[in-house]
């Protein structure tokens, strides 16, 4: 029971590190299913439905912000390849942002449903 306790609280604690850029909110706008966009505002959407990223890839230019919904009925998290990113677990309606202050391409997945899979290319 103790071991049970200290691990429900050692998870409780890195969620709480990590919600640092994460916010909940409920305005609803899902995407397509795949595809890739080009993007040169400084507020990008990705949304979670259907067990994917929407869109899959995303171009957008360096300093803009990337929000991604979870439109899905179950939890999903958003975690870069690399390490540069990662999110807390996104309950339905929930996001999450990230800024992306580096060109490059940044792989990322969801760490509960490892085969969704999206890829955010910064210029």
């Amino acid at each position: 029971m103790k071991k049970h306790l200290i691990l429900v609280l050692v998870v409780i604690a890195g969620a709480a590190v990590m919600i640092a850029g994460c916010t909940s909110s409920s305005n609803p706008s899902p995407g397509p299913v795949t595809s890739t966009v080009t993007s040169t505002s400084s507020q990008n959407s990705v949304s979670i439905q259907n067990y994917a990223f929407n869109p899959s890839t995303l171009t957008i230019q360096k300093a803009a912000n990337v929000t991604w919904r979870n439109y899905d009925s179950v939890q999903h998290t958003v975690v870069s390849d690399s390490s540069a990113f990662s999110s807390p677990l996104l309950n339905t309606r929930a996001t999450c942002t990230y800024q992306f202050n580096n060109s490059g391409s940044f792989p990322y997945y969801c760490s509960i449903h490892p085969y969704m899979k999206g890829t955010i290319i910064v210029k």
